[in-house]
């Protein structure tokens, strides 16, 4: 196993290589032009997260890595109108992986180009041996019925949107709920000068600013799980735990972020309403 300190495309990935040749890099993806180039054009693209093997990579970064190679290999027609395109990925030493680092090779071809890509002639196997070759892939390929259904997935969709509209209506109730109080609350401070009802107000005000930052939170949970299961990633069947589409290591907490306290959807609302209230208690108590 090579620590990924010093695997090369580490860093190119993490911008430790400043001579690397970028042709493009997000969150989940890097492409870059190799040192010595095969063709013109001839381009690498990887997955950021140090992966050694092909096998060890998981359903989302395959499916992102597949994109990332379309989308390459569209550029390099575009750009370059090569006369063919070769997409070559090698795993262990046997099948000439030199980088442990899993990668896949966009290759622009032109007729007479230097790059040389021969298949030996003749079958490796006789019919009964790929007979059984066959049985054997088969017996450990993923079951299609495993796999979820767009049906599943709309109605997963569906129960997750059902959350959001939630979140979305208790945000609103809480406000709702808010104004009569802090009316109340603060009207009768100020009529009966009573500048612990003040406090009150002020109190009922931040408990009520807390409980709808966390509605927001959950509502921009939800909203990502719903982002992650549309994309077709894997999250289980009908699952709603927002966790599943956070980062590895990731705990979802019920305490609103600095994010959530400064949408617009509460600071606003509520850094006001506290404000007016502290005004009020200290009017009273200086008079």
């Amino acid at each position: 196993m090579v620590d990924p300190a010093s695997c090369p495309f580490c860093a190119i990935i993490t911008g430790g290589d400043t001579s690397a040749r970028l042709v493009y890099r997000n969150d989940k993806i890097t492409a870059f032009l190799p040192l010595e180039p095969a063709t013109r054009g001839h381009t690498l693209v990887v997955p950021n997260r140090h992966v050694a093997e092909l096998t060890d990579l998981t359903a989302a970064e395959s499916r992102d890595l597949g994109e990332a190679v379309h989308q390459t290999a569209r550029a390099a027609r575009s750009a370059l109108s090569p006369d063919g395109l070769n997409v070559i990925q090698s795993t262990g030493a046997a099948a000439t992986q030199t980088v442990p680092h899993v990668h896949f090779h966009v290759v622009p071809r032109w007729h007479n180009d230097r790059m040389t890509l021969r298949w030996p002639t003749g079958a490796a196997e006789n019919g009964s041996a790929q007979d059984q070759t066959l049985i054997a892939i088969q017996s450990v390929f993923p079951d299609e019925a495993d796999a979820v259904s767009a049906e599943d997935r709309r109605q997963h969709l569906s129960f997750i949107q059902a959350v959001i509209t939630r979140m979305s209506q208790a945000s609103s109730s809480s406000k709702s709920w808010l104004l009569p109080i802090v009316t109340l609350s603060y009207g009768y401070a100020i009529t009966h000068k009573s500048a612990l009802v003040g406090v009150i107000g002020c109190l009922a005000v931040l408990v009520f600013g807390v409980l709808d930052a966390n509605y927001l939170k959950q509502e921009r949970a939800f909203r990502k799980l719903y982002d992650e299961v549309a994309s077709g990633r894997p999250i289980p069947t009908f699952s709603m735990n927002p966790a599943l589409a956070s980062p590895a290591g990731t705990r979802v907490n019920y305490w609103p972020d600095k994010t959530d306290v400064r949408s617009w959807a509460v600071a606003p609302v509520y850094l006001p309403l506290i404000l007016a209230g502290l005004g009020i208690v200290v009017w009273l108590l200086c008079r």
